[in-house]
């Protein structure tokens, strides 16, 4: 949808969070003469009165009122829908996303292009919307991209990545198929894609391999855990897609610094190190975070908002490797410990009395924060300052 189909228009926007802000200070820039009207769950009856509907990725597809918008003929969009009809078309758009690893494969590869000396933009689900960007002149924009953004997805992203899938966001995609299904669904329009689970770009005996071409040490990359290095392979191959020369992507993955709450080491006490990995709402990535440091005795912090994810895997991880679970609620219910606290300070403080000296405190909850925190940024800051404070 064009800006001029826009004009003149009665334009709903539903979520006024970060992306409806966007939505609404751009069409203020761009489509002065459009009629815009805020929509929340207290004024859902404005939807129909309107031609356009711009909806917030936290709105589900699936609300019954999208379809009936749909049935009265209001048209339904999204900023990101808007972004990729309306950006500069001379900068290439770089779109990821995946179950886990989005935000650091997005985070490196920016990083990494920018090292390579051309301008990039960084948005999308992490750091700034999309349409904060769509007027810059930049070469390539990297968007990273929930599964809410792809679910409604248009245009063709020049490179469209997909990392991998977990069951996710079933109150939002309805089943575990409609989610796999959404996430594709941009991936399947990008005029280049790559499935990471296809990736010719491969580790073998810690080093980054190019098909049998061996290029760096994976200790170059300045990231934990072998589920990074995985990131990084898509990043070289988006480059190598680019005709880039890989082995000068070593020194940008020396320089590269880790995301907060991504395994982020925010003390060491007492012999303890505490590590915050609020970004983990899934088993899967909660295993991984256990992964990187299996040397070491952990303590794990583990549990949040429900949504009907498989914890049989997690926890078949923790009695085999003896980790010491202290479990928070909702899911921590079905965490097998005898740890069971309600708050994260409870569960730092006793953490401190059960980790012994040289372990790891690690938060990763395999689960959202939504039941007690707005988000993983402020359960990891809580975290962080309980450590400081106990």
């Amino acid at each position: 949808m064009l800006w001029q189909d826009l004009e003149h228009k009665r334009v709903a926007i539903w979520g006024m969070g970060r992306e409806g802000l966007a939505v609404k200070q751009t069409l203020q820039r761009h489509v002065p003469n459009a009629t815009i009207v805020e929509i929340s769950e207290d004024n859902l009856q404005d939807i129909y009165t309107a031609d356009v509907l711009i909806k917030s990725p936290g709105v589900s597809l699936y609300r019954p009122e999208i379809g009936k918008a749909k049935e009265q003929g209001i048209a339904v969009t999204s900023g990101t829908n808007l972004f990729m009809t309306n950006r500069n078309p001379k900068a290439k758009v770089i779109a990821i996303t995946g179950t886990k690893g989005k935000s650091t494969t997005s985070s490196l590869l920016a990083h990494t292009l920018q090292a390579y000396g051309f301008k990039v933009c960084l948005g999308g689900n992490i750091g700034m919307p999309l349409l904060d960007f769509v007027d810059e002149e930049s070469d390539y924009v990297v968007a990273e991209l929930s599964s809410y953004q792809c679910a409604d997805f248009v245009g063709k992203p020049d490179m469209a990545v997909l990392l991998n899938m977990y069951p996710e966001h079933l109150q939002w995609h309805g089943s575990h198929e409609q989610y796999y299904a959404d996430k594709k669904h941009m991936w399947n329009q990008g005029l280049w894609q790559l499935d990471n689970r296809e990736n010719r770009i491969h580790i073998k005996d810690d080093y980054f391999y190019d098909e049998e071409k061996q290029l760096f040490p994976i200790s170059s990359l300045n990231l934990r855990g072998i589920h990074n290095a995985q990131n990084a392979c898509v990043v070289l191959a988006v480059l190598k897609h680019l005709g880039l020369d890989l082995l000068k992507a070593e020194e940008a993955f020396k320089t590269f610094k880790g995301l907060a709450h991504r395994l982020q080491i925010v003390a060491e006490q007492g012999g303890i190190t505490f590590v915050d990995d609020s970004i983990s709402t899934t088993p899967e990535t909660a295993i991984c975070a256990m992964e990187s440091f299996q040397e070491k005795s952990i303590t794990l912090l583990v549990g949040g908002f429900d949504r009907g994810q498989d914890y049989t895997e997690l926890n078949h991880y923790i009695a085999a490797h003896q980790v010491q679970a202290i479990a928070l609620p909702t899911t921590g219910d079905r965490i097998e410990t005898s740890h069971h606290v309600q708050t994260i300070e409870d569960a730092v403080a006793l953490a401190k009395q059960i980790t012994p000296e040289g372990g790891i405190v690690l938060l990763s909850p395999a689960a959202p924060s939504y039941n007690q925190y707005k988000n993983f940024e402020e359960r990891g800051l809580a975290f962080q300052t309980a450590v400081k404070s106990t």
